[in-house]
């Protein structure tokens, strides 16, 4: 194989494709290895899953040096764009009180703030739902994800929010094509890098195994230059079953990275605690009847 290597560059350069997603190693911004989905796709993504109209996903976004006084200016940026978007006029008296809630194990903030002017006073409710920083130049970039109540008059009815990195095994089935099933969970440095091998892969295998052939039958053409011709046959074939190898280790890898490793942080959204009413068929010592039955979701 040495010498296929040294005789033939190209291939060369190939196989170093190859290999190179092997090697390479995601890069790592605000402790995430890729920018969260709500933050790739927007807030319409989120806006189109939640199951009423009662709230609204509402992204803010904001620079400096300190990520404590960063977070104090989204939540002071939400009440601004709240009171914009409501057109709350006269005089504004902004109010924000915190608490703390749990979902699931994990705290979520949670905001109510109340707008009080000469007109009417207007009581708004928000939860942080995620957030995100990365450095730059001068300090972070800092990203913050809310919920916001869609009025004044009427308490939300907040959706459940899960922020995960976990995709399932549907990543790991789009891996039989390298790169594939990463592209899908936001890993867009690792999935080129895997797609791409898997490309140059492909091209290697056909390269070389073209090149075999040809010598092959070069043997029968001229067989007195059969001794040399068997040569480069062997290095062919050679470097053909590398390429195979690497790209089949290649294959497993992204298989195996795409079932395990965590993608980009995405929000599950599911339907918050609630009663249900149904018709449901009774089986009675007299015969069936209808009734209902009363269901409680959590």
């Amino acid at each position: 194989m040495k010498q296929a290597s040294r005789n033939h560059p190209l291939l060369s350069v190939l196989l170093a494709m190859v290999l190179l997603p092997l090697l390479a190693v995601p890069a790592y911004a605000g402790g995430h290895s890729a920018r969260p989905q709500w933050l790739r796709k927007g807030e319409a993504q989120l806006n189109a899953q939640r199951t009423n109209d009662t709230y609204y996903f509402k992204m803010v976004h904001n620079i400096g040096t300190d990520l404590t006084q960063l977070r104090q200016a989204s939540t002071s940026q939400l009440a601004d764009f709240i009171g914009k978007r409501n057109q709350i006029e006269g005089l504004e008296m902004t109010e924000i009180s915190n608490a703390t809630g749990t979902a699931g194990t994990k705290t979520r903030e949670q905001y109510d703030m109340v707008f009080r002017n000469r007109f009417s006073t207007d009581a708004f409710y928000a939860q942080l739902v995620d957030e995100y920083w990365e450095p730059d130049a001068t300090g972070y970039n800092y990203y913050a994800l809310y919920a916001v109540s869609a009025s004044g008059s009427v308490r939300p009815s907040f959706d459940r929010f899960e922020a995960t990195r976990s995709y399932g095994a549907l990543p790991a089935l789009m891996s039989v094509v390298p790169g594939v099933g990463q592209l899908y969970k936001g890993q867009k440095l690792k999935g080129c890098l895997m797609l791409g091998g898997a490309a140059a892969g492909a091209g290697a295998i056909i390269l070389c195994e073209n090149r075999r052939a040809y010598y092959q039958t070069r043997i029968g053409e001229e067989p007195k230059f059969a001794h040399d011709y068997s040569k480069k046959r062997d290095n062919w074939e050679t470097g053909r079953n590398i390429a195979i190898g690497a790209t089949a280790a290649l294959m497993v890898w992204s298989i195996v990275d795409a079932a395990v490793a965590p993608g980009a942080t995405r929000i599950r959204l599911s339907a918050s605690s609630s009663l249900a009413f149904r018709p449901a068929a009774l089986a009675t010592p007299s015969g069936m009847g209808m009734g209902a039955s009363l269901s409680f979701n959590f």
